[in-house]
């Protein structure tokens, strides 16, 4: 017999809802549709909830919502969720995730089926996988701090990858399916293959492959960004098996790579030379969960992950022909263990948990040394005969070990939910034997530790408003890079201390059915934040402000912003109409503004659907407010920009079904946000017309 409790538990919390795509009948058997805002979540609090009724800024991205756009990314989904945008260009691997204006690797925690996945490089962006590997992206904006642990200033990603379920049919034991697309903007071809199976009611496993190549992308402003190709990869092997009626275990992994000619400098605009860069991030995971049906004390979920993220560089012209060497090696190996339980007593819920993580980062440089440097073009005139492999002191490696355990209890009376909280968390860094062989008169072992609060308290005034408030402190211990950081010359800065933040959130909720007909639902959302960082870690290299050999990290920034966030949304039967806005503004320790805060944005989809929902259109349009920014401290203004794109889907039956997406559909110019010091960006793509046919058998 097929798990009860539990099952229906995971398909409530892995199954996210979208917009009229999926209905529930109420007692009248009318079919109600269900809003963006009611997709089921447990990013916020680690219990099962809908996102509107948690109590946080949190929003689900379906796997509907991504293939509705067509996404080659997923940063191409993240147009109506508020404050939540990417930063750097469209080159392939230079684009990150900015949440609130936090747009660093270290202050966006992202994991994939609860593994931590980050990296950080000079001049590159920070996630690389394909988003069809995905059935649902949460993004909970603000700190989470008491639950998935310090370097989350700005928020939480957690990415889910999709498995058997998302494509098996009621009594259906085995299938595949195909896509195959093209993007006409820069002739990309993609395709994706799936594989599916429960061969017993106990086993569940599903293997997708998906492929990606381009040529270079055309500009909105009409040129051609060159070094802009594709050449992608991705593979994903997932099972899950049933030991009994209150237990599972699973493993999945997956691995996307990209190997191509491109430009050494992705984020930003400006040509410093190209590179061959090779991308491989994996992720490998082992969950149990035990979920008896009869006993509210345990409800546990037990996760090992691993995950790699490795860049390799070469062939390095001009330049950087000296700065690559023969190859450059940049890497993140990140083990996870995270074991937690959630135990019911009377009006309380308790959730409880430990949390281990051990990260390794490498950079090493394979090169000729340089014997005879000429100063005036920075070109070696003369080399070694004999390459050596030595540490790059700008991308120091070491290890870091974080060991975190927390509690929280949400207390719930009559229409008045409290939540609190408490995390601990210690932090180990150690440098490599090369930094101790080098600076063996100092101990550069560092330890840092931080106890953390939060608390949330959510009142239903009646069944369609609600009002909530909380407040969250966050912190993220510096990094191994900030610690041993030897920049030209300069001294480690092992005396860095923890960044700290608090951030206090204020809103209200409002839900409803049958607005305009008997078919329909209304959910609201209005949130308003403030965010204080203090002790901010800031990097320096000024000659005259902080010279040499001075540390180039220090704990010498603070800085304040605060924001609003509204969202709406519709849902009919027959279609949908999701509207959003948000706007943050904030000044640093010297009352300058924050100038790498993104602009206003307003974003707007509707759809509409015809004959039984099997032909499906869509519209959606963004608008992004201008924005004054400091270049070489001169103020210039970004420009604003408008974006309209259209798409619309056919369920020819069973087994056909088409797509089409278009991106800018007007060819507006514009100019994405830099991904260093959010200054103005590349120009962003032109008109790009998606097209896709799929096929299940």
């Amino acid at each position: 017999m097929r798990l009860s409790k539990l099952a229906l538990c995971i398909a409530s919390v892995s199954m996210p809802l979208m917009a009229a795509e999926i209905k529930v009948i109420d007692s009248s058997d009318n079919q109600i549709p269900i809003t963006t805002l009611d997709a089921v979540t447990v990013t916020a609090t680690r219990t099962a909830k809908s996102a509107l009724n948690s109590a946080q800024a949190v929003n689900v991205i379906t796997q509907q919502q991504i293939a509705r756009v067509l996404a080659s990314t997923v940063f191409d989904s993240l147009i109506n969720v508020p404050n939540v945008t990417s930063t750097g260009g469209p080159r392939s691997g230079g684009q990150k995730f900015s949440v609130r204006g936090f747009s660093d690797a270290e202050d966006v925690l992202i994991s994939v089926d609860g593994a931590i996945q980050t990296f950080e490089k000079y001049r590159m962006g920070s996630f690389f996988s394909d988003p069809e590997l995905y059935r649902s992206v949460s993004i909970k904006r603000g700190p989470s701090t008491v639950l998935h642990g310090g370097g989350a200033l700005g928020g939480v990603v957690e990415m889910e990858l999709k498995d058997a379920s998302d494509f098996l049919a009621p009594n259906e034991k085995a299938g595949a399916k195909i896509k195959l697309g093209h993007h006409g903007n820069n002739n990309e071809k993609n395709g994706a293959v799936y594989a599916y199976a429960r061969p017993t009611e106990s086993l569940d496993v599903v293997a997708a492959y998906v492929k990606r190549s381009s040529d270079d992308f055309e500009l909105s402003n009409g040129k051609t960004l060159d070094n802009s190709a594709i050449e992608a990869e991705s593979l994903l092997l997932k099972g899950e098996y049933y030991l009994n009626e209150d237990s599972l275990i699973g493993l999945s992994y997956t691995k996307s790579e990209d190997s191509q000619r491109t430009e050494f400098n992705t984020t930003d605009p400006g040509a410093w030379g190209t590179v061959y860069r090779t991308i491989e991030q994996s992720v490998t995971n082992l969950s149990y969960e035990l979920n008896p049906a009869h006993n509210p004390y345990v409800n546990l979920n037990a996760r090992f992950g691993y995950s790699q993220s490795q860049v390799t560089e070469s062939d390095g012209l001009g330049t950087l022909k000296d700065f690559i060497g023969i190859a450059s090696n940049y890497e993140y190996n990140i083990a996870t263990l995270d074991i937690a339980n959630t135990s019911v007593f009377n009006k309380h819920t308790l959730t409880y948990g430990i949390q281990y993580s051990d990260k390794e980062r490498i950079g090493t440089k394979l090169s000729y040394p340089c014997l005879n440097l000429n100063r005036q073009t920075y070109q070696c005139v003369e080399y070694a005969n004999n390459a050596v492999q030595a540490e790059i002191t700008s991308q120091p490696g070491g290890t870091q070990k974080r060991l975190g355990v927390y509690v929280q209890d949400e207390f719930t009376w009559q229409d008045l939910t409290l939540t609190g909280g408490l995390r601990f968390e210690k932090y180990k860094t150690t440098a490599t034997s090369g930094f101790n062989q080098i600076f063996n008169n100092l101990d550069a072992q560092a330890e840092h530790s931080q106890v953390v609060p939060a608390v949330t308290a959510n009142y239903q005034i009646n069944k369609m408003f609600a009002i909530f408030a909380s407040y969250q402190e966050g912190f993220r211990a510096p990094l191994i890079d900030e610690l041993y950081d030897q920049y030209s010359g300069r001294n480690p800065a092992l005396g860095l201390e923890i960044e700290n933040s608090t951030n206090k959130e204020v809103g209200m909720s409002y839900q409803t059915t049958n607005v305009l007909t008997s078919r329909d639902a209304l959910t609201a959302r209005f949130i308003y934040f403030d965010i204080d960082v203090n002790d901010e870690i800031q990097s320096n290299t000024n000659s005259a402000t902080n010279p040499a050999p001075a540390p180039r990290y220090s704990n010498i920034g603070d800085n304040q912003r605060d924001g609003i966030e509204f969202e709406v949304n519709y849902a009919h039967t027959l279609g949908y109409a999701n509207f959003s806005y948000s706007r943050i503004s904030g000044e640093n320790e010297n009352n300058e503004p924050l100038w790498y805060l993104p602009a206003d944005k307003l974003a707007l989809s509707v759809g509409l659907h015809f004959f039984d929902d099997t032909i499906k259109t869509g519209l959606r349009i963004q608008n992004v407010d201008k924005r004054t920014v400091l270049i070489n401290g001169v103020e210039q203004q970004h420009k604003d920009y408008t974006l309209i794109g259209m798409n619309a889907s056919w369920d020819i039956n069973k087994s056909w079904s088409a797509r089409v997406a278009i991106d800018n559909l007007f060819d507006k110019e514009y100019q994405v946000i830099a991904g260093t010091g959010g200054g103005i960006g590349e120009y962003g793509i032109g008109r790009n017309i998606k097209t896709q046919i799929s096929f299940k058998f």
